[in-house]
């Protein structure tokens, strides 16, 4: 039920000797075996925490190789290929499972989640309105019941809400209900106040904010919000605590219809206050859509991230590259330098944006919106590919491989050429401005991704895997539709998350020109590789740094919206 009296009412420590070598050259009589072929098994299926050893190798690795020119690898040679040692082994605390892992009963391909077009057998009866993914898609299902989503309901009375929450409760058996209409409820009857209406809706939002800090798993909204401003403090709360909000509108040839819905409606509104409600319902307009990762598997990434830049920086060049064009004297700043203080959305969650909307202000931003395959999609799962990490002075991101299927709500342009106030000297000046007027230390830095103290709930379940990627084309894994695809994870201070999605794009053509040229780091001495645990550094110049991984992280994610 939604409150049908708001539609009436509301109009308005690394050491000097640790540093890696470059790729050495192997000589032309050496010969080396084909590496093995890696069998789907336990050795593709391992979450997170069972891969530390695998993932980053301990000292016992082989010894480093002599070097004297940097060259490109080949991937055919293994001795090219080698791991070089660390130090130490990393003291990185690997993510563990919160709860039994129930992404065991998902299959999972390499690159993507499989959705079965079956419709769910949870419940019965007639469907025809409830083409939602949430409500049919079982392994959508099995996500979303063991994560936090917040569905908030929007439609006028008598479009069918009433039908679909019935139909997502019966479907997660732990769901909340918040209503407005529940205040009004006495003795099973309906008995409505208009003097009451603030205190139904105080209600209503109390024992959300009180489920959503108890960390249940589903909770549903069920209100009218017919002005979109009305859904705003659940969306503040969805954020808040770090549920993923999936706006959820009845799909009834009627929901437009105000004598239909005046037939309909369970609470006996007139057509004549209906009618100008349908006049005046606004259109949900996003700012941006998205592949939405919940709060531990966030979590992981940035850990694992974090890690990826403790081995960067054991490189010698990359550190003093990278410390000369930041003005950042240790590594402990450099750890410390990349923040999430300035995500749009808080940056407790992570996410790939799909599509930059500007709630439909953007190029081709209605089209997009109403998009039937985006509205089909709207509420799935989808299984992210992490092949790779590109780091510059301003962002640090990982790089993302899309699936056929989520190529299909892809909208950004990968060839867009990037504004002047993001661009070179302006960025700078713009980071120092930042830096002095702020009084910035990187050291005091609560947000970056170093720091790990930020606690997750035991609501979400990992999902997070390490699998071997195809290293066919290692050093230029994506290109063309999709190549910009990536998630942000840290920023420059005074820098927004918008740049990383540029730097990705620099990041590709460096990538491409480097393979049209041919034999990486003769014609160019800018261009180096170095071997660092689990993968390949290599910078192209320009204090651009790709990070080439053995393994690629696949991670769940539900396609939804950031409104």
């Amino acid at each position: 039920m939604g409150c049908w009296w708001c539609c009436w009412r509301r109009t308005s420590e690394v050491s000097e000797e640790d540093q890696r070598e470059p790729l050495a050259v192997p000589s032309p009589t050496e010969t080396s075996p084909e590496s093995p072929e890696v069998e789907v098994g336990e050795e593709m299926g391992q979450t997170v925490s069972q891969i530390g050893n695998k993932f980053f190798p301990s000292k016992e690795s082989p010894p480093k190789a002599e070097a004297t020119v940097v060259v490109e690898v080949d991937e055919t040679d293994s001795a090219a290929v080698s791991r070089s040692p660390v130090s130490s082994s990393p003291k990185y605390p690997l993510a563990t499972p919160r709860q039994p892992l129930r992404q065991t009963s998902i299959t999972r391909k390499s690159s993507e989640v499989s959705i079965s077009e079956t419709p769910s057998k949870r419940f019965k009866g007639d469907t025809t309105y409830l083409n939602f993914p949430f409500l049919l898609d079982e392994k959508t299902i099995d996500y979303v019941q063991n994560n936090k989503v917040m569905f908030i309901m929007k439609g006028l009375p008598g479009s069918g809400k009433s039908t679909i929450v019935k139909t997502i409760q019966e479907v997660y058996k732990d769901s909340v209900v918040c209503s407005a209409d529940f205040y009004f409820m006495k003795s099973g009857k309906y008995k409505f106040r208009a003097d009451k209406l603030k205190d139904a809706h105080q209600a209503c939002q109390n024992k959300a904010t009180a489920s959503a800090s108890r960390g249940m798993n589903v909770i549903i909204i069920d209100n009218t919000n017919v002005r979109n401003w009305e859904m705003k403090f659940y969306l503040t709360l969805a954020r808040e605590y770090h549920y993923v909000p999936v706006i959820v509108e009845p799909q009834t040839p009627w929901c437009r219809d105000a004598y239909e819905l005046a037939q309909r409606n369970s609470h006996g509104v007139d057509v004549s206050i209906i009618e100008p409600k349908v006049k005046g319902y606004q259109e949900v307009l996003p700012l941006y859509y998205g592949w939405f990762i919940n709060e531990a598997d966030s979590d992981s990434i940035l850990k694992i991230s974090n890690e990826w830049l403790k081995h960067c920086l054991q490189v010698q060049d990359f550190f003093t590259d990278f410390s000369g064009e930041c003005g950042l004297s240790s590594r402990e700043e450099i750890l410390k330098y990349f923040n999430r203080s300035s995500f749009v959305d808080g940056g407790a969650t992570l996410h790939a944006t799909a599509m930059f909307t500007a709630r439909g202000k953007a190029e081709n931003a209605m089209e997009y919106i109403n998009n039937p395959e985006i509205k089909k999609a709207y509420g799935k799962i989808f299984s992210v590919d992490i092949i790779g990490y590109v780091i510059t002075p301003f962002t640090i991101g990982a790089r993302i491989k899309l699936t056929p299927s989520m190529l299909q709500l892809w909208g950004n342009d990968d060839e867009e050429a990037m504004p002047e106030n993001l661009a070179g000297s302006e960025a700078k000046k713009t980071h120092k401005r930042h830096q002095e007027s702020e009084g910035l230390d990187a050291n005091e830095n609560s947000n970056s991704i170093g720091d790990l103290s930020v606690l997750t709930s035991d609501s979400c379940q990992n999902t997070v895997i390490a699998v071997p990627q195809d290293l066919t084309d290692r050093f230029c894994p994506s290109v063309g539709k999709g190549s910009r695809a990536h998630i942000t994870l840290g920023c420059a201070p005074g820098v927004k998350p918008v740049r990383t999605g540029f730097d990705i794009i620099r990041a590709v053509a460096l990538e491409q020109k480097a393979k049209e040229r041919g034999e990486f780091g003769v014609s160019n001495p800018s261009e180096k590789s170095f071997i660092v645990p689990g993968g390949v550094l290599r910078t192209y110049g320009e204090c651009c740094w790709i990070i080439y991984p053995e393994n690629k992280l696949v991670v769940t994610s539900i396609f939804s919206s950031y409104n």
